[in-house]
């Protein structure tokens, strides 16, 4: 994953009137906005494999989260409440676009980068593997990889965001890991 920045629209840029009761103030909201955008795009984009949905998608999760602002109680909630929306938009465009959620390793988030053409194919068959095991993982198992090491998530926030306990999605987590890494070897 790059750390370039991602060029989507910010919802304030797009003359959005804050109201002056709402507790989330413009500046805070711009502030989490940069904060966040390019890990949500990530995010979005490790699911609907498409720059230009995952661009929409990420742009319409900031709209959604500046315009129901208002429901958020505690600030300090607001990662695993504004990945909650991203997860939400995505599956509302998969229900739309009748296409199942895979999580295929495409060059723009994995670019091979090799010495020799030797080195290149053996990274090439790694990815490949790599991609039919992930392909074999059930709906949550992949929700799992990719809000822990894509999104770079903490355990508390997953665990909000897919209504479990930590304890609970940890177990599951590591013993994911551990079967992943036995299939791998």
């Amino acid at each position: 994953m790059t750390n370039s920045t991602i060029k989507i629209s910010n919802p304030l840029a797009q003359g959005r009137v804050w109201e002056q009761e709402e507790s989330m103030s413009e500046a805070s909201f711009s502030e989490l906005y940069r904060r966040h955008v390019n890990k949500i795009y990530y995010y979005i984009y490790s699911r609907v494999q498409n720059s230009a949905d995952a661009e929409d998608l990420t742009s319409q999760t900031f709209i959604t989260a500046l315009e129901t602002r208002h429901k958020l109680r505690d600030e300090k909630k607001f990662t695993p409440w504004l990945y909650s929306i991203a997860r939400n938009k995505t599956n509302d465009h998969f229900r739309r676009n009748s296409r199942r959620v895979d999580l295929p390793l495409e060059d723009e988030l994995f670019s091979i980068k090799a010495q020799n053409p030797t080195e290149a194919m053996l990274q090439q068959e790694r990815l490949i593997d790599l991609e039919h095991i992930l392909a074999s993982l059930s709906p949550i198992e992949q929700e799992y990889i990719r809000l822990r090491l894509i999104a770079e998530l903490p355990f508390g926030e997953i665990a909000q965001i897919l209504n479990q306990s930590e304890s609970t999605l940890k177990k599951s987590y590591y013993r994911l890991l551990e079967r992943l890494q036995a299939q791998a070897e």
